[in-house]
């Protein structure tokens, strides 16, 4: 039966995952940049101006504010009975136009490269091609397989025509992203490195040589001893 791969759940999960929160960083901080944000900002130049005024009171004690300044300082003085969040236009600016796009960005990043990766397909049948997005190969297009990026990646390369070094090329397979290339790479590796899955029974005995002449020496030993015996009987 053939070898259909498909993504790994592990894989789109994370892909997922990770699109949702930036995705939800980027409308967090549409809300910052063009409602909280501006809000902080425009209370805080109205602090300002009420600080202003009271230094401008507090500095002539012999004096009073009169009038209108007078009128706006008792109503910023009611609207503020504490500092508000101190915002600047330049956080504002920073918030709409670098982190907000970089948000979205990033989130149709992963987006985009989890659509890429869903629409790839692994075929391997079972006359040995292989049906890969880089194309078709016959069993006998394949010449070996690097497993080098095997233990720390789960990645290896199947070398078509004597791989990129023999003037052919080479096939990613990543078992961390597709599911049931794991099986497949095992197949190909036995195929080509069969060295390594040898039954333990078809190793060589190992020389039993030494473990004969120790039992010989000691059969020898121990026929003089008889002999003696037998003769003071």
């Amino acid at each position: 039966m053939a070898i259909q791969s498909r993504l790994a759940t592990g894989y789109w999960m994370r892909k997922v995952i990770l699109t949702a929160i930036f995705f939800g960083f980027g409308c967090w901080g549409v809300y910052d940049g063009w409602v909280a944000w501006p809000r902080q900002a425009a209370a805080w130049k109205e602090y300002q101006e009420f600080r202003n005024l009271e230094d401008k009171r507090l500095a002539s004690p012999g004096e009073t504010l009169m009038g209108e300044e007078y009128r706006r300082w008792d109503a910023l003085r009611t609207k503020y009975p504490k500092a508000p969040r101190e915002r600047s236009d330049l956080d504002v600016s920073f918030q709409q136009y670098l982190i907000v796009p970089v948000c979205f960005g990033v989130s149709a990043l992963f987006l985009i490269t989890w659509m890429i990766s869903a629409r790839r397909r692994y075929t391997y049948n079972d006359d040995g091609s292989l049906i890969a997005p880089e194309g078709a190969f016959r069993a006998d297009e394949m010449t070996g397989i690097d497993m080098t990026r095997w233990m720390s990646k789960s990645i290896a390369m199947l070398e078509i025509a004597g791989g990129p070094k023999g003037g052919g090329k080479a096939v990613k397979l990543d078992a961390w992203i597709y599911a049931g290339l794991e099986e497949v790479i095992e197949t190909l590796n036995r195929r080509f490195h069969p060295e390594e899955y040898r039954p333990a029974s078809d190793e060589p005995p190992q020389e039993t040589a030494d473990a004969d002449g120790a039992d010989e020496a000691s059969h020898g030993g121990d026929e003089p001893a008889d002999d003696q015996s037998a003769a003071g009987a």
